[in-house]
């Protein structure tokens, strides 16, 4: 006899990996985000796009989604796992609450990770090393940066002395070195790391820092990954963090500055993939449970994700065949304006150089591929062009 599979929600600006990782730990994924890909329509049941990604999920018409996608869901949904798109929202998470279980961090812990003053406040506290940061623009602005609160992918970072920003923002000392990432579980008291990525840029003039990819395992020496673990599980306590979470290293030599925590599911669900311990039931055993895995992730091989960005405006063309190592895939006749993200690529390889080298290669042809749609006054667009997904 089959056993129903249990329904999740999920909302994030782009929700396939998030839907993946569910079905893959045998949840019904039922989504609502900004772009509606073609390969996250293949893969779920119910999938709702919204609009308007430029003033980010608003809780009238994110409300409406979730109810719609509840209300024909083959079982009840358990609750909702939530991706980028909330890290200055939190009283958006709250309203959520209120209709389903969240199932991740809290909104009071999204909001004080998301706070610089709380957040290096505590670093302090624990004596974790970090760059200076400070919420006041310094009087000499060289060889500082500035940082959107609520930002994500690279593209929230600027330098300091070209733009004075409005809203919020804080201000961080730049410090040289290879930029790593913990991904870890958490169980409000304590903390696993599952394993290290190294991450790269794409950058353009105006976003110096843009996400480019990522590539796992990281080359580590055992002191510095001990040193990262150690701040992980201060910071896990200290926030009491639950699930799935990532913390953000610039590593100089072999010594390690925290920059940040991502308190989500983030961008290295794909290259971590495991079909043993799948990462949805890792994150949801952590929530539910708080049970945490008894060691890091094993995976032989090395693995790699990176995001094709279109060099000059396109569109998609109709008779497009997108390989299988392709994901977030656009649809025939979108419009995607120069600089801006076409799809990712994934890569596994024997090593995290192969890996990475695989990924150059697959954007190179996939950029070729595509090179043939330069926009011109004879193209058909169907789909407008639109600012694509955060990391």
């Amino acid at each position: 006899m089959t056993t129903a599979r249990d329904s999740i929600l999920i909302a994030a600006i782009s929700g396939r990996a998030l839907a993946r990782a569910a079905d893959g730990a045998g949840y019904v994924p039922l989504v609502v985000d900004f772009f509606a890909d073609m390969d996250t329509q293949a893969l779920v049941p119910a999938l709702i796009q919204l609009q308007d990604l430029a003033r980010g999920f608003r809780w009238g018409s994110l409300e409406a989604a979730l109810e719609m996608l509840a209300a024909h869901a083959p079982s009840p949904p358990l609750g909702l796992v939530y991706g980028s798109g909330f890290e200055d929202r939190p009283d958006i998470l709250a309203q959520i609450s209120k209709r389903w279980p969240l199932l991740g961090n809290d909104p009071a812990t999204v909001s004080a990770v998301n706070d610089p003053a709380l957040f290096f406040a505590a670093l302090e506290t624990h004596a974790i090393p970090h760059p200076e940061t400070r919420l006041d623009r310094p009087a000499d602005p060289r060889g500082w940066v500035v940082k959107r609160l609520g930002g994500a992918g690279g593209n929230h970072i600027a330098p300091a002395g070209r733009v004075r920003p409005s809203g919020k923002v804080y201000y961080q000392a730049l410090v040289p070195g290879r930029s790593v990432s913990a991904l870890f579980a958490a169980n409000g008291q304590d903390a696993r790391v599952l394993g290290f990525s190294e991450q790269w840029s794409s950058p353009t003039h105006s976003k110096p820092w843009r996400f480019g990819g990522a590539v796992r395992p990281a080359l580590l020496a055992s002191q510095a990954a001990e040193v990262m673990t150690g701040a992980v599980v201060q910071l896990a306590a200290h926030f009491h963090l639950k699930g799935l979470n990532s913390a953000d290293f610039m590593l100089d030599g072999e010594v390690p500055r925290l920059l940040e925590i991502n308190p989500r599911p983030g961008g290295t669900l794909d290259i971590f993939t495991n079909d043993a311990a799948p990462l949805l039931a890792v994150h949801l055993d952590a929530v539910l449970h708080e049970t945490l895995p008894d060691r890091a992730i094993v995976i032989q091989d090395a693995s790699a994700s990176g995001i094709v960005f279109a060099p000059h405006a396109l569109i998609i063309p109709h008779e497009t065949v997108w390989p299988d190592w392709a994901a977030d895939l656009p649809h025939p006749g979108e419009r995607i304006d120069k600089e801006r993200p076409i799809c990712t690529v994934l890569a596994r390889g024997r090593s995290a150089d192969e890996a990475r080298c695989l990924v150059d290669a697959h954007r190179d042809r996939l950029l070729a591929v595509l090179g043939a749609s330069r926009t011109n006054s004879s193209a058909q667009e169907e789909y407008p062009a639109r600012e694509r997904r955060k990391r």
